[in-house]
């Protein structure tokens, strides 16, 4: 592509002007201005192929390119990804995109294999290369902001407590987390609710640390992580758990097997006992965005809020409350943002540049999308037959109070080998 030509259908985007500002330097220098302020950022296309990348599949070759560092960006990555948002520039490039992304989705199913090769490619990168960027719980999952000047230690245990309290636990009940992570919340609900606590991941990496944290924090008679997939529990523990919570793990179950996931969860549940469904949701179905797809969470898929209602009301799950989150993941991604940026050096010489790369657009992306509602946050509360006795207020249902008291924050203790 020629570099007239390029301009050309640059400004072709924004005929009608942009409400944000930017400018767009190409291979040979030249540069072209669109909004009505001073830059955001400059967009540099170091190469016609990087360009030209962007017409058949906007976010596979924008991601990609910028990865490799054929593309650049001086000024603010964010507002980069604000601009396709607010001008619909992902709607202006080629409907090949969209073909692209079917075939994506129909390439792999989740089987129970493919599952475990998919979390593992995500959260097996190393627990040291999380702790430069979570909160000392090694929490990752959208926090709860009472303010926003709250940390994001405070605001991760408050959603810890937030999670927890809809539950209703009562002392000497047995609960079961779906995708635990490294344990913080199996920890903190052994800990502060007496509870009978299972975790389940996938991850070896936060299996070996969330069990060796429990051992330290002296909770092994109250808590268990295992490394076992939802599907792998045996029958005999059907009907035996009281309570059951997942948080961001649902957007890792893949379309084809949300029906497979609540059948399980109602067996698993006691007449009557309760569902807390933390998940990454859109309100209408939509493919993963392939870069996504391919290069940060493989074999993803984002569900539907319809797709989940129906799917939890047809094995029996009564739905309770709806909650949206979305506010306060945009809060918690910039503050795993600034971390990350903070430790970016460390993080290039563990994992190289191109990582650092890819790992800042998925971060800075993520945030948008969220920003920009195209993503969302819902929490879902279900009980396993129809309750009568839920709080008339929701505020009683909802309530959290600010973590105050520090000393019992949970943290990996110093002996704790973050590999």
């Amino acid at each position: 592509m020629e570099v007239k030509q390029a301009k050309s259908l640059i400004s072709s985007l924004f005929v009608n002007g942009s409400s944000v500002s930017g400018r767009v330097r190409f291979w040979d220098g030249s540069e072209i201005s669109f909004g009505r302020e001073a830059p955001a950022f400059v967009i540099h296309f170091k190469t016609p192929e990087a360009l030209d990348a962007l017409w058949g599949n906007l976010s596979m070759g924008f991601g990609e390119a910028y990865t490799r560092g054929d593309i650049d960006v001086d000024g603010d990555l964010g507002e980069v990804v604000s601009l396709a948002y607010k001008e619909g520039l992902f709607s202006k490039f080629s409907p090949m995109q969209k073909i692209h992304l079917c075939w994506l989705n129909l390439r792999k199913k989740a089987s129970l294999k493919q599952s475990k090769l998919d979390i593992q490619a995500h959260y097996d990168r190393g627990n040291f290369f999380y702790r430069l960027w979570l909160d000392k719980g090694l929490n990752y999952s959208c926090a709860y902001f009472n303010s926003t000047d709250d940390s994001l230690e405070r605001a991760q245990m408050q959603k810890i407590h937030h999670s927890l309290k809809k539950l209703r636990l009562k002392p000497g009940q047995r609960l079961l987390d779906i995708g635990c992570g490294w344990g913080s919340l199996v920890a903190e609900a052994a800990r502060s609710y007496g509870v009978k606590a299972v975790g389940l991941t996938l991850a070896e990496n936060q299996y070996e640390l969330g069990c060796r944290r429990i051992e330290k924090e002296g909770l092994s008679d109250e808590a268990e992580i295992r490394l076992q997939d939802y599907r792998e529990i045996p029958d005999e523990e059907n009907g035996i758990y009281d309570r059951i919570v997942s948080i961001g793990m649902f957007e890792h179950v893949g379309k084809e097997n949300i029906q497979i996931f609540f059948e399980k969860v109602a067996k698993l549940l006691r007449p009557k006992g309760i569902l807390l469904l933390h998940t990454i949701a859109r309100l209408k179905p939509e493919p993963l965005d392939p870069w996504l797809k391919k290069y940060i969470f493989p074999n993803g898929y984002i569900p539907a809020l319809g797709e989940t209602v129906e799917a939890a009301q047809d094995v029996g799950l009564d739905f309770s409350d709806l909650e949206d989150l979305r506010l306060h993941y945009d809060l918690t991604l910039g503050h795993w943002i600034e971390r990350f940026e903070a430790n970016a050096l460390q993080v290039r010489r563990m994992m190289g540049k191109q990582f650092v790369r890819m790992w800042r657009l998925y971060l800075h992306g993520s945030q948008r999308s969220f920003r920009h509602n195209r993503l969302h946050v819902f929490q879902l509360l279900y009980s396993m037959g129809c309750r009568k006795d839920w709080p008339l207020a929701r505020d009683k249902l909802t309530a959290t109070s600010a973590v105050t008291d520090y000393s019992g924050l949970l943290h990996f203790p110093s002996h704790c080998e973050l590999r």
